[in-house]
């Protein structure tokens, strides 16, 4: 977890300046974004919460270009809408 949040922004600035270093760094950068959101979307539903609300930045494009980001705010609603799940340990 401390991972992501620490270098989500990092990847957030970097993005916003990829559109200047050409197709090779655009192709890594979503590259970045989907593998970050993978990670968020495996993260306890708070703090994907929390992380997902950072990567709207991401869909400063067409959102066409970002089926990455929809991807991890579905999961992220699916799981979110589930009930609870019952303590096994008992």
């Amino acid at each position: 977890m401390k991972l992501v949040r620490d270098w989500l922004p990092v990847l957030i600035v970097c993005k916003e300046r990829v559109s200047l270093m050409g197709s090779n760094a655009i192709s890594l950068s979503l590259e970045l974004e989907d593998i970050f959101l993978r990670i968020i979307s495996t993260l306890p539903i708070s703090d994907a919460q929390d992380l997902l609300q950072q990567c709207l930045s991401f869909s400063t494009r067409n959102i066409d270009d970002c089926p990455h980001l929809v991807t991890a705010f579905t999961t992220w609603f699916r799981r979110a809408s589930r009930p609870p799940r019952p303590d096994l340990r008992e």
